[in-house]
C-alpha cells in the first residue's frame, strides 16, 4: 500500500514467522540477503531489524523447563556433553558473552539440549539435572560426560551429580594432538641423543593420532610410554618446550 506512511505498514503473520525462522537458522545478514532475493520490496530486512524482530518473537513463545517434559522410561546409560564458547560483540564497548552449551542423550535416541550464559542467574547444574530426569535418568543410570577438560565445566558436572571422570571429546583431543605435533617438530636435535629422541617422539605422536582415532587404547598407551621414555633428553630446554614436555 504505497500511499500509507511507512510507519503504519504492518507485515503479515506469515512474513513474521518466516523472518524469525530464517534468522534462527542463519546469521542475520545471510537471512536479510535471502529475504532481499525473495521479496522485491523493503520488508524490514535490515540485519539489525531482523535481530530485534527475532528477539521480539522469541519473547512471545511459551517457556517450558526441561523438568516439565514427561520423563521417559528409565535409561540404562546417558551421555552428557558440555562445552563453552564466546560470543564476541561487534560493537565497541559491548561485553563478550561466555555461553555454556551441551546436551544429554540416551542410546534409544532420547535427547535434550541446554544452554546458558555464564555469570547469570541461570543454575546450569540444575538445568542439567532437569534434562537428565527428562530422558529417564534413574539411580542405576550410568552417566558418561564429555568436555574440553576445563576445570570450570568439571565443577558444573560435579554439581549436577556426574561424578565420573569426564572424557575429552575428539575435537578437543585433536586440537591437543595438533599442538603436540607442532611442539615435537620444534624440539632441538643438537646432540645425537636428542636427535634420536626427537625421531621417536615425532613418529609416536603420528601413531598416537591414528591409534586414538581408531580406538586402539592399549596401543595408544604404548605410544605414550615410548614418548615419555625419551623425554628426559630434553630436560633443560627452553621454558616453553620444557612445560609441554
Amino acid at each position: 500500500m504505497p500511499n500509507l506512511p511507512a510507519r503504519r505498514v504492518r507485515s503479515t503473520p506469515e512474513l513474521d514467522r518466516l523472518r524469525a525462522q530464517l534468522s534462527a537458522l542463519l546469521t542475520y545478514r545471510t537471512a536479510a540477503d535471502l529475504l532481499g532475493q525473495m521479496f522485491p520490496v523493503d520488508a524490514g530486512i535490515d540485519p539489525e531489524s531482523l535481530r530485534r524482530h527475532t528477539f521480539k518473537v522469541a519473547e512471545t513463545l511459551p517457556m517450558r523447563h526441561a523438568t516439565e517434559t514427561p520423563a521417559s522410561a528409565g535409561a540404562e546409560a546417558v551421555t552428557v556433553t558440555l562445552d563453552a564458547t564466546f560470543i564476541r560483540s561487534c560493537e565497541d564497548g559491548e561485553r563478550h558473552l561466555e555461553v555454556r552449551i551441551g546436551n544429554v542423550e540416551t542410546g534409544a535416541g532420547g535427547r535434550q539440549v541446554f544452554g546458558a550464559v555464564a555469570k547469570t542467574c541461570t543454575d546450569l547444574a540444575a538445568l542439567i539435572r532437569g534434562n537428565l530426569d527428562a530422558v529417564g535418568r534413574t539411580q542405576n543410570t550410568v552417566l558418561t560426560a564429555f568436555t574440553d577438560g576445563c576445570p570450570g565445566l568439571r565443577r558444573i558436572l560435579l554439581d549436577a551429580g556426574i561424578g565420573g571422570l569426564p572424557i575429552l571429546d575428539w575435537f578437543h583431543l585433536a586440537m591437543r594432538l595438533q599442538h603436540l605435533t607442532q611442539v615435537a617438530g620444534t624440539l632441538s636435535s643438537d646432540t645425537p641423543e636428542r636427535a634420536a629422541a626427537k625421531v621417536v617422539i615425532v613418529e609416536e605422536v603420528e601413531r598416537l593420532r591414528w591409534r586414538l582415532w581408531n580406538g586402539k587404547a592399549r596401543d595408544a598407551g604404548i605410544s605414550l610410554d615410548r614418548i615419555w621414555g625419551v623425554m628426559h633428553h630434553f630436560r633443560g630446554e627452553a621454558d616453553g618446550r620444557r612445560s609441554v614436555a
